[in-house]
């Protein structure tokens, strides 16, 4: 049976005199801890969350030098879209 480490050799073609990386227990460990994994999470959500309200604010700008040429349909069809 193959380790991780033959079959990644095999796959990149790294040749047999190459040795085996050796893993790093503290900084395998400290990037996967519990905390650090809902800090990247939290993170990661709060910055989508706010990518995707800047986006909605971007699309759902009206043209405010000409408010009245804006059909109720319109806004209806950029809503459908912006939901799609």
């Amino acid at each position: 049976m193959t380790t991780q480490w033959q079959a990644y050799q095999e796959l990149e073609l790294i040749p047999n005199s190459a040795t085996e990386p050796k893993a790093n227990w503290f900084f395998n460990t400290l990037f996967l801890s519990q905390p650090w994994r809902s800090l990247l999470n939290a993170l990661t959500q709060e910055h989508f969350h706010e990518q995707r309200r800047e986006y909605f604010e971007r699309c759902w700008t009206i043209d405010y030098a000409d408010p009245y040429t804006t059909r109720h349909i319109d806004q209806l069809k950029k809503l459908l879209t912006l939901l799609n």
